[in-house]
């Protein structure tokens, strides 16, 4: 194409797919170099169609700019983007916060909580689209897609006017505790496990409660303990939770890949939109979105709430239908 078309922010994760689930289950890893790859040929898909500019993330492992280095002939503007960085999640909180005033959307290369990071950064009230591609390990948040058709739908969304029709607003988990706010995509999970630790959440005897934003009998994780008990689509207006016990109805359930668990729920129920759920928790941790970030040291009241208003995501196969529709990719 002649004109050039768009700006894209590439946020990737070098950390996703690594934690210690590798040790206790079978879940994949997703090594940097095919990181590596997975950019390199959305890259390629780009420099085919005429992107204008990329804004990255420099991560440590350097996975947009290997990719680039990789592309002869390039002929995009790419800008990493200028934090300071620690190398920690809150690199991609802060990417965030600076291509939402630069860009039309966001790719992000990871699992559930590279995504939470980078929506931490984003204004909600507007927020930029999303474009998550999975490299994690619990992937209920971003699709494990490859990544020419994720570049193709981007395609079809910048040059779409109206733009809006192409995306959808996904669930969100807000949580209040003492003087502490976060949020979570998919679940929040309160842990008797006293120490965030190695930070992910495998021992399910640990665990008291769980609160999801969707619960697919497919997903992998705590949130299907209540797929099992009520499934929740991403489409439904709700979320749901489960108290769990050492006494009542017993869940066998998939905790990680290949590693089977069992939960004991005690109540469950669906969670509207607004209406938080008080719990009363003693000394422990709280896990958002399958890693522990939230230390309580005394006994406090948790306040769970979800909202239908959250981040924004490029529906990819209505993208690439629209794109066809409109003869993208047709050539006279």
């Amino acid at each position: 194409m002649s004109n050039m078309i768009g700006k894209v922010g590439i946020i990737a994760n070098p950390q996703s797919g690594k934690d210690i689930r590798r040790l206790v289950s079978k879940a994949s890893v997703f090594d940097n170099e095919e990181k590596v790859n997975i950019v390199e040929r959305i890259l390629s898909v780009f420099n085919y169609f005429g992107v204008e500019e990329i804004y990255y993330m420099d991560d440590s492992y350097g996975i947009v700019r290997k990719a680039l280095a990789r592309i002869k002939g390039i002929n995009i503007k790419a800008n990493p983007i200028e934090i300071d960085y620690t190398f920690d999640e809150i690199d991609s909180t802060n990417a965030a916060k600076v291509m939402q005033e630069k860009v039309d959307i966001i790719i992000v290369i990871g699992g559930d909580g590279t995504n939470r990071a980078v929506v931490k950064g984003l204004n909600l009230d507007d927020p930029m689209p999303l474009a998550p591609i999975s490299t994690g390990t619990n992937n209920a948040f971003p699709q494990m897609i490859e990544s020419t058709t994720v570049a193709l739908s981007i395609i079809s969304y910048l040059l779409t006017e109206e733009k809006e029709e192409l995306t959808k607003r996904e669930k969100l988990l807000r949580i209040k505790i003492n003087d502490i706010s976060d949020l979570a995509l998919v679940d929040i999970a309160v842990s008797k496990e006293q120490f965030i630790g190695s930070k992910a959440v495998w021992n399910e005897k640990s665990i008291k409660a769980i609160f999801v934003t969707v619960a697919e009998v497919t997903n992998i994780g705590f949130s299907s303990v209540i797929a099992y008990e009520h499934p929740i689509r991403r489409n439904d207006p709700y979320g749901g939770f489960a108290i769990l016990s050492d006494t009542g109805e017993k869940i066998l359930f998939p905790i990680a890949p290949g590693k089977i668990a069992k939960a004991n729920i005690k109540e469950s129920g669906i969670l509207h939109e607004n209406i938080p759920y008080k719990l009363l928790m003693e000394r422990g941790t709280i896990a958002l979105d399958g890693e522990r970030k939230i230390e309580v040291y005394k006994e406090s009241v948790a306040s769970v709430s979800l909202t239908l208003n959250g981040p924004k995501v490029l529906d990819f196969k209505r993208a690439l239908e629209e794109g066809i529709k409109g003869k993208f990719f047709t050539q006279a």
